[in-house]
């Protein structure tokens, strides 16, 4: 009898919507070779997800895919349907009672997590409770929220609700530890989609963070370009303390440089043509004051910057007021913009602007 061939792998990614063709295009660099040829990049259910389809056993594809560093979490999916505008939760306990998931066959503990957004008649917590119930009731599997084996993702945007096992435990995109812990800070997969869009390689020597806060960005960057000296400021003591313990965490102190000062003067503190790349995520406004210009903030910013990169070096920069910044990058005229690239970020929707330096 002829062999039947197995049935292809199907994975969702997670990432910030708006980087979702950069983690599809760093999947198939990964994986390389012919599978990354047969990779389909297939319609997801939500921005942010990436579903894709691959030919060949699941665990190649899962390996590739925890190596990267521009997703948060990797899922199998399930199931995607729409719910009706009466009685979403009937529909949904309906569907949980017909599924077939096989990693709850032998009753591991497991959990149901979600993550809503829109408005609806019920909230995340009725979703896992609703969720729960349905599978512990089908498979006689135990609720166990810390020792759980298995996650059951149950999501829903909207109109749409999608199933899915969530195969990471904890968030790729939390992969440094961090002794100096701020309130908020850059996930570390954006740091990587502006380092990637920004084109940096072997060449980049030295790279300036000048608002670098808990040191994400050069984290980063330390972690990827092994012989790239690491230099990094802001205005706050504390926030300088606590990126110099971060950096010695990851074993990057010997090549970090790290000073308080203010970014309004980098040329006051380094050579011209010092950096070959700036890389940065100024404050969105709530640590600027309200009363701030920005247009006169990102043009006293982009004049810096182009005293202190060489000709030809790259300025990276998370903009949140994308205006003001077209407007500060016209009258400064010192820079050429090679990308932009807006992605949801704490429920903001920044910028990510890559700009080159002229020559003088």
């Amino acid at each position: 009898m002829p062999h039947s061939s197995p049935p292809p792998t199907e994975l969702a990614l997670t990432t910030n919507p708006g980087l979702e063709d950069l983690a599809a295009a760093e999947l198939r660099e990964r994986l390389g070779g012919t599978r990354a040829d047969t990779l389909e990049h297939l319609p997801a259910p939500f921005s942010g997800w990436v579903h894709v389809r691959c030919p060949g056993p699941r665990e190649p594809l899962v390996t590739a895919a925890r190596a990267m560093r521009s997703i948060h979490h990797i899922l199998r999916p399930v199931a995607t349907f729409d719910l009706p505008d009466e009685h979403p939760m009937e529909e949904i306990e309906a569907r949980l009672r017909r599924m077939d998931l096989p990693e709850l066959a032998e009753a591991p503990p497991f959990r149901v997590t979600s993550e809503r957004q829109g408005t609806h008649p019920f909230t995340s917590h009725d979703l896992q409770r609703v969720g729960g119930a349905v599978l512990v009731e089908r498979y006689g599997a135990p609720v166990d929220l810390e020792g759980f084996a298995v996650n059951v993702r149950l999501d829903v945007t909207g109109s749409r609700c999608a199933v899915a096992l969530q195969l990471t435990r904890k968030a790729l995109s939390n992969r440094f530890a961090r002794a100096g812990n701020p309130r908020v800070a850059l996930r570390a997969n954006v740091a990587y989609a502006c380092l990637r869009l920004a084109r940096l390689g072997e060449g980049t020597g030295r790279l300036l963070d000048p608002f670098c806060g808990s040191g994400t960005v050069l984290l980063e960057a330390g972690s990827l370009l092994p012989g790239l000296e690491l230099y990094g400021s802001d205005w706050g003591a504390r926030a300088i303390a606590g990126a110099r313990e971060n950096l010695a965490a990851a074993g990057l102190s010997e090549r970090a440089h790290l000073e308080q000062a203010d970014a309004r003067q980098l040329s006051e503190r380094y050579p011209p043509g010092f950096f070959d790349a700036l890389v940065t995520n100024p404050p969105f406004g709530m640590r600027l004051g309200r009363d701030i210009q920005f247009t006169a903030f990102y043009v006293t910013l982009l004049r810096q910057a182009f005293r202190v990169l060489r000709e030809g070096g790259r300025l990276v920069v998370l903009v949140h007021k994308r205006g003001s910044f077209n407007e500060a990058v016209r009258q400064v005229g010192s820079f050429r913009i090679r990308h932009v690239q807006v992605v949801e970020t704490s429920t903001l929707y920044p910028a990510i602007f890559v700009l080159e330096r002229v020559a003088d």
